[in-house]
């Protein structure tokens, strides 16, 4: 069996727990890096970024435009929690750290509020996606694409059955030894 071939990144608290998840990127104006020649690649430029589970899609801020001198491809109507807008839509690409990487993504200008671009669900959904809060420090962590379920209740069966028949062994009359003199 070939092992997949998928990038990762993980991002940990520094002490506590996160009350957002931040990270740095690099962003650009769409190319396709399969066919685009070194000498015609966009410059990249370096920004932060905030994952946000309840964006349907990804967000840049003004600053994001500016830099990178982007060019609107349309406008498109965004639902938030302010109401209905209409806004402007550009193609980027994304760097996120170690080199995880989004072509010709479509994205809207808006406010972000903490960053310049908002990770959302149509980034999200495309890879495996956890937060974990052990010894009460927040640690996330991501990969693209998806290539194996997690699931949390299957894993508490599998230690609960686990634990059942250690516990039966132990009850089980085993043959005594002898003691060694």
């Amino acid at each position: 069996m070939t092992q997949p071939d998928f990038r990762s990144f993980t991002t940990k608290a520094k002490s506590g727990r996160l009350r957002s998840l931040v990270n740095d990127c690099q962003v650009c104006a769409a190319f396709n890096p399969t066919v685009t020649p070194q000498p015609q690649l966009p410059q990249y430029e370096k920004f932060r970024a905030i994952w946000d589970t309840g964006a349907t899609n990804s967000v840049i801020s003004q600053q994001v435009v500016d830099s990178c001198a982007l060019k609107p491809t349309g406008m498109t109507q965004v639902h938030g929690v302010h109401g209905t807008a209409n806004s402007k839509t550009f193609l980027v690409n994304i760097i996120l750290p170690n080199a995880v990487q989004f072509a010709n993504v479509e994205v809207t200008l808006g406010n972000v509020t903490g960053a310049d671009l908002l990770i959302g669900m149509d980034i999200i959904t495309t890879g495996d996606f956890a937060i974990t809060n052990v010894k009460g420090n927040t640690t996330f962590s991501f990969r693209f694409p998806s290539i194996a379920t997690i699931d949390y209740v299957k894993e508490a069966d599998a230690v609960s059955l686990k634990a059942k028949r250690q516990a039966k062994r132990k009850k089980r009359p085993g043959k005594k030894r002898r003691p060694w003199s």
